[in-house]
């Protein structure tokens, strides 16, 4: 199990992406207004930077603190874990095997609705998250496929919000018994 790895591995993925950082932190007065706009400064050298990144993108789900002038952010987070299926042909059926499983890794993105309303900016999210984690030079996530994707209930006042979620394989190797 590599969880921490991974979800670590996850994490810096996205904080140095000054694109994703660009569309989660400057907000459009208007549709003109593009946040990938070389004339604005990118995020990772704003003053106060750490901050800043800290309340784009989250480890765990945290929204309490957001408001409808909020920033848009990502939540990262696992999800469940569930033991692979084998097929035993001699009975017929699936059984757990003990030494594989699948992680599940959410990434939960939410966005003021009156940024949505200007320029789909949960849509864009998905789609700048999606190209991260499948870029072809990252050879960590190679084992990493996409589950499922659904729109979030229950948000913040204010807010849209959908749930990516990315699935990735893990074995373990068996130690035996031990007498």
């Amino acid at each position: 199990m590599k969880i921490v790895k991974n979800i670590t591995e996850f994490y810096h993925s996205l904080i140095n992406d000054e694109i994703l950082l660009r569309l989660l932190y400057y907000i459009p007065k208007d549709q003109s207004d593009d946040p990938l706009d070389e004339l604005k400064v990118n995020v990772s050298q704003l003053p106060e930077n750490d901050r800043i990144l800290s309340n784009l993108i989250v480890i765990g789900d945290k929204t309490e603190d957001l408001t409808p002038e909020s920033n848009c952010r990502i939540c990262l987070y696992t999800g469940p874990r569930l033991p692979q299926k084998n097929y035993l042909k001699s009975v017929n059926q699936y059984t757990d095997n003990p030494y594989s499983s699948t992680q599940q890794y959410i990434f939960d993105i939410y966005t003021p609705i009156s940024t949505n309303n200007i320029d789909f900016r949960l849509d864009k999210l998905g789609e700048v998250l999606n190209e991260i984690l499948f870029q072809k030079d990252i050879e960590e996530f190679g084992d990493l496929r996409f589950h499922s994707g659904l729109p979030l209930n229950n948000l913040p006042h204010g807010f849209v919000g959908y749930r990516w979620i990315y699935i990735m394989p893990s074995g373990q190797q068996p130690t035996g018994y031990r007498s």
